[in-house]
């Protein structure tokens, strides 16, 4: 299969069967024969004529069908190598590269979300999809695509959209699995080192080298990098040999910028003794997202609306207010570390009312964070109420019961919908907060291999009409 003639002739790389055409080459990452068979037939009801796939499955060709293959033992290295044929290698925009283990898609969000509402384009990749220039592209199944996607979506924000800024979020799984391939991003973010996807890495040390050598590969030497949170000594010093780096609370130190609690749902943003902005919220993550991206834009010297910087609006997942009226708030929220719990739970701590919290933890993942989340949240609440997040493979019973232990005050109800109507009947009995926390913008639950159609969001929403005043 000669891919630069393919490529010369007007064919196009794709990775996603739906998006198939007589003009397109099929790149799949499967090893199902299974699978693989119905997208043969797939590649048939779409013209398509050409597919890349993994060498386990030469014997299971159809020799019957007009389809030509090219079969490889190493898929990532063959995406890259495609991509590299396929895709410019330098690219047009600015690559933002934003990784972490909290925090990254509000943080890349909304700095698209900036960008573009100060009229300079921009796009997003990450895990709540596509967009570019205001416009949602499509949905994706990563916080980092599989490389074909995510070239083809860059290339499409410059060519498309002639986008000036590409943010992409960037995970340690899709860095691991060369997702990023041979991208060299311009400017970084790194929100925070702490724990999540032990399962996965083998082990914290693991996991946080992983973050490091992401960076450290993927971000072009003498970048600016932006650093949230307060990281190892270690570390820091391993990637200030490489970038400019910059500590957030050491840039709001040199830059007089504070923020005042003033209790109850009120801080106040104060940059050089002047009153900014006042947030109708306490001082949590979602300020701090704001004056990430603030400082950020003015280390990369962009001229600034303070109006729209500051606008906060809603990431769905993120801190997502349901109902805020009565006294009675209800809100959504990802938060699926001990950590982004801590987080999103600690600001309104000092908030007397009633605070419930529903939360779970997915099966087949790091089980070492189940009792850390489970004394986080019981910390932070008069009520936990425990229920089914992604069991997958796991007895969902058995997870629950893992959290129930270091409850106080619990109800164990393992079907979600359920757990979420017996909070809001407990909120309605008495003024305070509820959250739901876990599973954020997502709308499936996994059980064994079967999903499940299932929002937080939405069911909340429909359930919020019967708060009583």
């Amino acid at each position: 299969m000669d891919l630069t003639k393919l490529k010369h002739d007007g064919y196009n790389l794709k990775s996603n069967w739906q998006e198939l055409n007589s003009k397109s080459i099929f790149f799949t990452y499967t090893k199902s024969i299974k699978k693989f068979e119905e997208l043969e037939i797939l590649c048939i009801k779409k013209k398509c004529n050409y597919i890349i796939c993994d060498y386990s499955l030469k014997k299971s060709i159809n020799k019957k069908i007009d389809i030509k293959y090219s079969f490889h033992k190493d898929l990532k290295d063959t995406a890259i190598y495609c991509s590299d044929i396929f895709y410019a290698k330098k690219n047009i925009a600015k690559i933002i590269l934003v990784t972490g283990t909290n925090g990254k898609t509000s943080i890349s969000y909304n700095l698209y979300d900036i960008l573009n509402n100060m009229n300079i384009k921009s796009a997003y990749v990450g895990t709540l999809g596509f967009y570019a220039s205001g416009k949602k592209i499509k949905n994706l199944l990563n916080t980092t695509p599989d490389l074909i996607t995510l070239m083809s979506s860059i290339n499409e924000a410059e060519k498309n959209y002639k986008c000036k800024y590409i943010i992409i979020e960037a995970s340690s799984i899709g860095f691991i699995e060369k997702r990023l391939g041979k991208i060299k991003a311009d400017i970084g973010i790194l929100t925070n080192l702490t724990q999540d996807h032990l399962d996965y890495h083998g082990s914290l040390l693991n996991y946080h080298k992983s973050k490091i050598s992401l960076l450290k590969k993927h971000l072009k030497k003498g970048s600016t990098l932006l650093i949230q949170d307060k990281i190892q000594n270690n570390y820091h010093i391993e990637l200030n040999k490489k970038f400019n780096t910059t500590f957030q609370s050491n840039y709001m130190k040199e830059n007089n910028i504070q923020l005042i609690d003033n209790g109850y749902f009120m801080t106040k943003l104060s940059i050089d003794d002047v009153i900014i902005k006042k947030f109708n919220l306490p001082n949590n993550f979602i300020i701090k997202n704001l004056l990430t991206n603030y400082i950020f834009l003015k280390l990369i010297k962009i001229k600034l609306n303070l109006k729209i910087i500051f606008n906060y609006k809603t990431v769905k997942g993120r801190h997502h207010v349901i109902h805020n009226k009565f006294n009675k708030l209800v809100i959504v929220d990802y938060a699926h570390t001990p950590d982004g719990i801590y987080n999103l739970l600690s600001p309104y701590k000092n908030i007397k009312c009633s605070k419930i919290v529903i939360f779970g933890c997915g099966g087949d993942r790091d089980k070492g964070k189940r009792p850390k989340m489970a004394k986080v949240v019981n910390k932070f609440s008069n009520i936990q109420i425990i229920t089914d997040d992604n069991p997958r493979n796991e007895n969902p019973k058995l997870i629950r019961n893992s959290l129930i232990k270091y409850c106080d005050n619990s109800h164990d109800i393992g079907n979600r919908l359920s757990a979420i109507k017996k909070g809001f009947n407990l909120l309605n009995k008495d003024l305070g907060i509820l959250f739901i926390l876990g599973k954020g913008h997502e709308e499936e639950q996994l059980y064994k291999n079967k999903l499940f159609k299932f929002s937080d969001i939405r069911e909340s929403i429909k359930i919020a009409k019967t708060i009583n005043s």
